[in-house]
């Protein structure tokens, strides 16, 4: 570190001999003296002359020369002090470093250079530790500004998972002869996982599960968004005759190609369903979701076949729709892919959906009731998110 060569010096010592000729030896470094003898006189010559550095005698008689260091050392300005003495002690030397002495010069100093290499190591000392102070008090800030910042986003988050909440359907709700019910658990206060049902004119219910990419609030506006779509298509079929919102496919085609042109780097796997009240048929579509839906009846649970690709993630992605009859007693059940994460680590994905559907066979119709099974209400931290919607037919 290559530290200025201070101009003017305080120099709070006894006159003597000793005195004269280091006050003698500072001018010849071309240092401006101010010599004080008084201690008392010396803090008055500290706080109003225009001084780069201090030395301090810490021979005066009851301490107060170091004393006196310890005053000078609280001053928010970190000048450079140097003990000097004339004792060659050891325990002056440490008592004047506890009291702040930057360092400490023996008296009387052997030639120039001894006086020059301890006033610039002084400075060297000194001008680390005001770059550390400020540093340090930089950091505070800047930890200061980030607490702030963070405590303000757990608002925004609380804020958002609260609206996002109020998005979701009433759980359990009875559509027609059918009962929709849902449970999530997101990772985050925002969830990337979705869920939602409705019906329909007079005969359909229409139902979807969306996992979002990633986690957090992006993920939850692209949630927002979905939600929104099948809002405006819904009030399409109603108040224009388009039919969209009755086919899966199309739902998912559309769903595709806006979030696309929103080109937020985002992708979805979703299922969706439509409900015909009167005719008991399900017509469904799912673009890579991940497990299937699964169907128990009777005591038999399986997957529901026909996979298509996410969406957001290709232009020219095709989606189908596929029509099965639904009986009485049927359960309808789908999860994020979150539900995965918290079986045993251990399993391969097959021995996982294997679980899955074992668990499923004796047609459990209550989301928190699954929610209980898998132990979700146990976990802490979910290591993603986790959503559950199960649809019976009464």
């Amino acid at each position: 570190m290559n530290a200025t060569f201070p101009q003017s010096i305080l120099l709070v010592q006894q006159a003597d001999a000793v005195h004269a000729e280091l006050v003698s030896s500072l001018k010849k470094l071309g240092m401006s003296v101010i010599a004080v003898a008084d201690c008392a006189a010396a803090m008055l010559g500290f706080r109003e002359e225009d001084i780069d550095i201090v030395m301090v005698d810490i021979d005066f008689p009851n301490d107060r020369g170091i004393d006196l260091l310890g005053k000078m050392a609280a001053d928010p300005r970190e000048l450079p002090l140097i003990g000097v003495s004339r004792r060659k002690s050891l325990a002056d030397v440490v008592e004047a470093v506890r009291h702040g002495a930057t360092d400490y010069l023996m008296l009387p100093p052997e030639n120039l250079d001894v006086i020059r290499h301890v006033i610039d190591r002084a400075v060297e000392r000194g001008t680390l530790k005001r770059e550390n102070l400020a540093y340090r008090t930089k950091l505070e800030n800047a930890n200061r500004d980030l607490l702030e910042s963070l405590t303000l986003l757990q608002q925004d988050q609380q804020a958002g998972k609260h609206v996002q909440q109020l998005l979701l359907p009433d759980t359990p709700k009875q559509i027609g002869g059918y009962s929709f019910c849902h449970y999530i658990l997101p990772s985050l206060y925002l969830s990337g996982d979705f869920v939602d049902y409705f019906l329909v004119g007079d005969d359909h219910a229409v139902f979807f599960v969306a996992d979002v990419s990633g986690h957090g609030a992006s993920s939850a506006f692209v949630t927002v968004f979905l939600k929104n779509l099948f809002a405006r298509k819904r009030s399409d079929f109603l108040h224009r005759g388009s039919t969209a919102i009755l086919s899966p496919a199309k739902m998912l085609a559309i769903a595709n190609r806006e979030l696309l042109e929103m080109g937020i780097g985002k992708h979805v796997t979703m299922c969706v369903g439509a409900f015909d009240l009167k005719c008991h048929q399900l017509c469904y579509s799912v673009a890579g979701h991940l497990p299937a839906p699964v169907m128990a009846l009777d005591g038999k649970a399986e997957f529901l076949p026909e996979h298509d690709m996410p969406v957001g993630l290709f232009a020219d992605a095709e989606y189908s729709d596929h029509m099965i009859s639904f009986p009485a007693g049927a359960v309808l059940t789908l999860f994020s892919d979150g539900i995965l994460e918290v079986l045993d680590s251990d399993d391969t994905l097959e021995e996982k959906e294997q679980r899955v559907l074992d668990i499923l066979k004796d047609g459990e119709s209550s989301s928190t009731g699954l929610a209980e099974t898998f132990g979700l209400s146990d976990i802490d931290e979910a290591p993603d998110d986790i959503a559950i919607l199960v649809v019976c037919r009464l």
